[in-house]
């Protein structure tokens, strides 16, 4: 009698699924195409590419960009609409929260900001007048756009629960029914997995890589760490979280070493007390390291010290292709990267670095995380396409 075969029958339908979710998956990383040119780059049939171009315009994802240039007959060119959009993101940080909308074809718009209540029912309130606003403003599809929430600490993505946000004191919160009478579906997700997420939309080092890590500075320090193009959340969503392994004696966390608030605290006579933005600080303590400022510099040094550090830990624990340093501050590695390099390569073997790309993040004027809320969106469609 013969075993089961070991062959799998071809659903036509899962293969056209398949399809279609390539097809817009290469029509949103690329912005927009001719029908012609998704028939070169997919190797589909063009038959199948013009059957299934119909179907994502008349369910409103796609839609007329234009037509080529040239002297014979145009083209027409194809990309995601814009018609609605298909999140509302709110990037939370201790002290502020940004808000943006963001669209099927990657973009976001960043429309609003308000400080962070440290009183969570004050911050649902917060977050229920702006998205009212929103919902009158602009257009939602019921069945794709989100609530999309990042946040600075530990989540359990599938259960939309924050854990654990320390420096906000919040602990044990259902996002889902939290933001209940809202009437759409949230997601709730870490700023360091969100930020990772975003730069494997975007990023080719990080889409090529095995391994890749995002070391996310904020308030706090998080991390994140994604294996063959899967964001790796571990047993009780607690995976990447750098910031609470400790450091240099039993209670020392990395946190109190990295986090660039800390660093702002120490310098603060030097750049001046007031209520501007964190990111504005660190741009001033940038430039008394540039002028030569002893106190400031020798503070620096021993901060940046700790990078290499925890980057050498990095390297010899995960081995990744790819370290990308971002957060609230994304110029960390460009500004301070000769020095970094020179500190990790005394105290790390020269085989182990060899390869191994470490770079800010691609995304300069906000924070990665806003991002990729987004993303996360994106791909929720593409998955249940």
């Amino acid at each position: 009698m013969e075993g089961p075969s070991t062959h799998t029958k071809l659903n036509p339908i899962s293969m056209k699924r398949e399809n279609k979710k390539l097809i817009l998956r290469y029509l949103i990383e690329r912005g927009q195409s001719s029908r012609m040119e998704i028939v070169r780059h997919t190797k589909l049939a063009q038959s199948a590419i013009w059957r299934i171009m119909n179907e994502l315009v008349n369910e409103g994802l796609v839609q007329e960009r234009g037509f080529t240039t040239g002297k014979r007959r145009k083209p027409v060119i194809y990309g995601p609409t814009r018609s609605f959009i298909t999140s509302v993101v709110y990037n939370v940080e201790v002290l502020e929260t940004l808000v943006a909308i963001g669209f099927l074809d990657g973009s976001w718009k960043v429309i609003e900001r308000f400080p962070t209540p440290p009183n969570f029912e004050l911050f649902k309130e917060s977050v229920k007048m702006s998205f009212e606003k929103i919902i009158k403003e602009k257009t939602i599809r019921k069945d794709i756009t989100k609530i999309v929430f990042s946040l600075p600490g530990m989540v359990n993505y599938e259960k939309k629960l924050l854990i654990f946000a320390p420096n906000l004191s919040w602990k044990n919160i259902d996002f889902q029914q939290e933001f209940v009478d809202l009437n759409m579906e949230v997601f709730v997700e870490n700023d360091a997995n969100l930020s990772l997420m975003a730069e494997q939309f975007f990023s080719q080092d990080v889409k090529r890589s095995k391994v890749a890590f995002f070391l996310y500075f904020g308030e706090g320090i998080g991390g994140a760490i994604s294996v063959d193009g899967s964001i790796v959340r571990g047993k009780n969503s607690a995976a990447g979280e750098i910031g609470h392994v400790t450091f240099n004696g039993d209670k020392n966390e990395i946190e109190s070493f990295l986090s660039i608030s800390r660093l702002i605290d120490k310098v603060q006579k030097w750049i001046g007390n007031n209520d501007s933005p964190l990111e504005e600080k660190f741009q001033r303590l940038k430039r008394l390291w540039f002028i030569g400022q002893r106190d400031v510099k020798k503070i620096l040094e021993d901060y940046l010290h700790h990078v290499a550090v925890v980057l050498r830990d990095l390297v010899y624990f995960l081995n990744p292709d790819v370290i990308i340093l971002g957060g609230l501050i994304n110029d960390i590695y460009e500004t301070f990267g000769p020095y970094i390099r020179r500190e990790l390569e005394t105290i790390t073997e020269k085989e182990i670095l060899t390869g191994v790309v470490i770079r800010d993040s691609i995304f300069k004027e906000v924070p990665p995380s806003l991002v990729g809320g987004n993303v996360l969106v994106i791909e929720n469609v593409l998955k249940t396409l």
